[in-house]
């Protein structure tokens, strides 16, 4: 429980940060006039989203140590969707309707059928290397195609690059969790393996193509398509190179918890997300 009370604290300080991002992104057309006192004040704002990404992760890790799956930790990203609802109410003043209602629901209840049916893994953990590296060629190579079409065509940008960002950031929850195990679970000492470090490089290339994402596309594109693929992305990766097994109920979880997201963000009565509303 308090594995998922972390998993859950840090999806909310990634989620609400990456609205905050996208509310103030614009600002870094200015280059170095951010600093100008026109822009300061939306440069730090946007930089403050940025805090909350960081502090997100060490949520994040302190997560995995509490638990023994990394999917658990990546699948419970859509929770943080909820606190992004009660940021575009507040703050951008969008309207909440039933649609992102049912999806919290969606939400909330995959949430509990992971928790509920979660089995601790019996024996000690112990991943392959080799394995972890063959999938990491693999997203290679399905992306490398994606990226350069896009750039190309100037199409798809907010499916493929927010896709991308989820799949390195779920990457990166795996890396997180191959640190502990090889530290014996000791929070500090895995900080004596290369794990943490790959994991923290991954991430901060998974926050810019983020804000690309953002810049190029809107967030009902890259919001549910980067969440979605930092819940899927651990599940097979783990599988790979943990030979992790969840619960059949779990994976319906999972995927209640999916439908939440893509409910949640998706069009309908989600249109104009992190779009500050027009004093007019």
């Amino acid at each position: 429980m308090l594995g998922i009370g972390l998993a859950i604290c840090a999806s909310l300080f990634l989620n609400v940060g990456k609205g905050v991002q996208k509310w103030k992104v614009r600002v870094l057309a200015a280059g170095r006039g951010v600093f100008s006192r026109g822009h300061r004040l939306d440069f730090g704002i946007w930089v403050f989203g940025i805090l909350l990404t960081t502090v997100a992760t060490v949520f994040y890790s302190l997560a995995l140590k509490n638990t023994d799956k990394a999917s658990m930790v990546s699948a419970l990203n859509g929770v943080g969707l909820i606190g992004l609802i009660v940021f575009a109410r507040l703050v951008l003043k969008e309207v909440v309707g039933l649609q992102k209602l049912l999806g919290a629901a969606c939400i909330i209840g995959g949430t509990a059928a992971l928790g509920f049916f979660d089995e601790a893994l019996v024996g000690k953990q112990a991943f392959s290397l080799p394995h972890f590296i063959y999938a990491s060629m693999g997203v290679v190579a399905v992306y490398a195609p994606l990226v350069v079409y896009t750039l190309k065509t100037k199409k798809a940008h907010g499916f493929v690059f927010g896709a991308l960002a989820g799949t390195m950031i779920g990457m990166s929850m795996v890396l997180g969790d191959m640190a502990l195990v090889e530290a014996g679970d000791d929070f500090i000492a895995q900080l004596d393996n290369p794990y943490p470090y790959v994991a923290l490089i991954v991430g901060v290339c998974a926050l810019a193509l983020t804000n690309f994402a953002f810049w190029r596309s809107t967030a009902l594109v890259v919001v549910p398509t980067t969440n979605s693929f930092i819940i899927l992305t651990p599940l097979a990766i783990e599988f790979v190179t943990f030979g992790t097994i969840l619960q059949l109920a779990q994976y319906a979880g999972v995927v209640g918890i999916v439908i939440g997201v893509v409910l949640v963000t998706a069009s309908g009565d989600n249109a104009g997300v992190f779009e500050p509303v027009s004093e007019s």
